[in-house]
């Protein structure tokens, strides 16, 4: 369950030192939403034209450009070990894709004793993996340690300073706290919840919703439809995460609802633009090489395919993606039979 958001009041800077990985638009928006908060942060990029734009003109050359970053408040580099050995809190904000070998440098005591806050919205393709359940394997992180940063947010809006809601979501509820605390500031509110596991499920399953969204979009499907889609998806996601997380929580709170109808609906969505690439005629690999950023949908059909291997749910609208972006099912036809299913 979230608990409630404190009302945000004007205060001095924090002094947690942060480091954050990963230079897209979601990490420089990360950067955006901690610099009006936090007196250290330091920031790996993996781009030296990344490092370059910040440190001279004040901006992410490649990711929301307009975004100013000021070089005095924030540190980039791309010596990852310099950067995570700087800071006690540590974001991970790479995409999923890319996560092993964005770590692979680092020792597996660098993260001993650090707090390490995923905001990956996605799994481990190679190993089929949650983020928390990866990094407690490969980095004997404690749960207590690690908590995820979650919400209906887009980079895009927050680099615009729209008004966004966020959840922290940890077993230590302190940790969750404290996250909450970086990620509040006059545009943004960040409330707290103690359920890492099914936000964690959630933000993957949301994808894969998006993603057939799209597809429905680009195959001439209209709103009237759509919203339908999204509602019994919403029903799906619901059981499944129950099924394989049995315990009390408000499905219906922001972090799983509220993150599953912007990625459905809005433009910024790549999932949703990925899908309408598909529902439009492309093959899934010429939409690939289309986007210019990763859909993490992809990854995703395929995980809760495997996963749901073993737990057996009903989940037609998982499993009909899965079909067409694995299995090379016939898109027309598929989307057809899943709209009539629910008939």
């Amino acid at each position: 369950m979230e608990e409630p958001i404190t009302p945000f009041r004007k205060k001095t800077r924090l002094r947690y030192r942060v480091a954050v990985i990963g230079g897209g638009s979601w990490a420089t928006a990360i950067i955006k939403i901690l610099s009006a908060n936090l007196e250290h942060i330091h920031w790996w990029v993996r781009e030296e034209e990344i490092v370059e734009g910040v440190n001279k003109y004040g901006h992410n050359p490649k990711y929301l450009s307009s975004t100013f970053i000021n070089p005095k408040d924030v540190k980039v580099s791309n010596d990852l070990r310099h950067v995570v050995a700087k800071a006690d809190y540590v974001i991970i904000v790479t995409p999923s894709a890319f996560l092993q070998k964005t770590l692979e440098p680092l020792k597996k005591s660098r993260l001993n004793n650090k707090k390490i806050i995923t905001a990956v919205k996605g799994i481990i393709p190679e190993k089929m993996q949650f983020i928390t359940d990866y990094l407690h394997d490969e980095f004997k992180i404690p749960m207590s340690n690690m908590a995820m940063i979650s919400g209906p947010s887009h980079a895009e809006e927050i680099a615009q300073e729209k008004f966004t809601f966020l959840t922290a979501a940890s077993v230590n509820q302190d940790l969750a706290q404290n996250v909450a605390k970086m990620f509040t500031n006059r545009y943004v509110r960040a409330s707290v919840s103690s359920d890492i596991k099914g936000a964690e499920l959630a933000v993957v399953m949301k994808n894969i919703y998006a993603l057939g969204a799209g597809v429905y979009s680009g195959l001439g499907y209209g709103d009237n439809f759509i919203a339908a889609y999204i509602a019994n998806g919403v029903r799906e996601m619901k059981n499944f995460v129950r099924k394989v997380f049995p315990g009390e929580r408000c499905l219906d709170d922001s972090v799983y609802l509220g993150d599953l109808l912007v990625t459905a609906y809005s433009r910024y969505s790549r999932n949703r633009m990925f899908g309408n690439m598909i529902g439009h005629g492309l093959s899934v690999r010429v939409a690939q090489l289309e986007m210019s950023m990763i859909a993490e949908g992809y990854y995703a059909a395929r995980c809760i395919h495997e996963m749901n291997k073993k737990f057996g749910a009903d989940i037609p609208i998982a499993e009909t993606i899965y079909g067409i972006l694995y299995e090379g099912n016939n898109v027309s036809s598929e989307m057809k039979r899943i709209a009539e299913y629910y008939v």
